[in-house]
Order: structure tokens, then sequence, then C-alpha cells
């Protein structure tokens, strides 16, 4: 039996669980891991019975991010037309999930790589774990940090500090994390805290909360330059 690379449990009435478990990898975001976090962040438009959602990784990682051993990682060895669309696969993901109507809450443990600070930014609020850090190497590797992220790190933490993890590559660790303001809280059980949070969150009226988050979220967001980042990194990639 083929195993799921993504788990989805309903806590209690209108809390949902998802779960990315590529545990193997440190949860790192293949292409096809991509797609379905992107279509369950879609069916989550329609779905009027969830008001908050927790997303986690299994096994004390959150996510590694992007799968760059896959075949075609950064569309290496396919033609431009089929690049583009490659290539565009983390920035669709993480545009879903920064768009789902619901509150989303990511429960950070270990390792929250590249990728995965795109689509832990693409939550409303962050908890961490003690041993979480926050790393952004694609600088180093060659490629400048895209999937929609500059955006959110502008917005969080200033220029400044948003060059330091973009464009110098620094890591960033669970109290560093929290004082950036990257997270609301840091403990040794983050996804308990993630629940006790949602707890106190569904007990308020659901719409309201939902258009305060449109609201803001329209303030802030700057995806239409997203696109051309991920241009920039096919240009970069096939240079070499």
């Amino acid at each position: 039996m083929k195993k799921s690379l993504v788990l989805i449990k309903e806590i209690e009435k209108g809390i949902l669980s998802i779960e990315i478990n590529n545990a193997e990898k440190r949860n790192a975001l293949s292409d096809s891991l991509k797609i379905e976090l992107e279509n369950i962040a879609l069916d989550l438009r329609d779905n009027t019975d969830i008001q908050i959602v927790i997303l986690s990784g299994s096994d004390g990682n959150f996510s590694s991010g992007n799968d760059i051993k896959e075949k075609n990682a950064f569309g290496l060895g396919l033609d431009l037309a089929e690049a583009r669309i490659h290539n565009r696969l983390g920035l669709r993901m993480c545009n879903a999930w920064t768009n789902i109507p619901q509150i989303s809450i990511a429960s950070i443990e270990g390792a929250c790589i590249g990728g995965g600070v795109s689509l832990a930014l693409s939550c409303d609020f962050r908890y961490c774990s003690k041993d979480s850090y926050f790393y952004a190497p694609e600088v180093d590797l060659g490629i400048p940090y895209a999937w929609g992220t500059l955006p959110k790190l502008l917005s969080i933490v200033g220029p400044v500090k948003a060059k330091l993890i973009g464009l110098a590559c620094k890591k960033l660790f669970s109290e560093e994390i929290l004082e950036w303001g990257l997270c609301e809280h840091v403990s040794d059980n983050p996804f308990n805290n993630a629940i006790h949070f949602a707890k106190e969150l569904i007990k308020r009226p659901k719409i309201p909360q939902q258009m305060v988050k449109e609201s803001i979220n329209r303030l802030v967001g700057k995806d239409e330059i997203s696109i051309y980042e991920q241009d920039q990194v096919l240009l970069t990639t096939r240079e070499k």
C-alpha cells in the first residue's frame, strides 16, 4: 500500500490537524507533496465546517524544504514552458495556504528549512519547539529565495532582518525566531500549545475572524511579484 504523504485528522469539531508525513526525508516537499498540500488548501476554501487548521510535520521536523534531489528539481531537464509550470508548484502551494479562509497555525519542531519556512509563513500563526530552527539556504545554493516568502518576511521582521534571512542565509534558533516575531510561543510541545490556542480562537465568531484575516492579507499581499521570483530561480539554475 502506498504511504500517505499527508495525514488528516479532525481533532475536535471545527479543528483540523494536517501532518506532513515524509519523515524519511525530514518532510521534504516533493512535487507530489506540494500538489497534495495545494489541493488540500483549495478544498478547505469551500469547507464551512472547519474553522481552525493546524499544520505540522512528522517525527520531530516541520520540513526540510524543497526536495532538491528529486528528478527535474528547479525544472532541470524540462523545456522552458514545462519548467516555468514546474517551478511554480511551491508558490502555488504557499499561495493556497495563505488564502484559506480558516485560521491556520503551524506547529514547528526541529528543521524548518527553505520552502518549509515559506510554508510556515503562509500560516497565520506559528508555535515552535525549543529545538526548532529557521534556515533559508537558497542563495548559498545559487538561487534567489522565492515561493512568495520575501514579502511575508518583510511584513513581519522588516527589511534588514529579511535580508539577513534571505541573502545572508542567517540561521535562526527558537529564541531568536520568537524575538524576531516569527512565532508566537516556544515550548517543549508546540502542537499542544497550538491546540490550546485553536480552542481559544474557535470560541469567537468565525465569519468576522475570516474577514479580518482577508483584510490583513490584502494589505500585505504581494503575490504578483512572487511570480517573477520563480522565473528568477529558473534563470539562475539555467546559467550554471
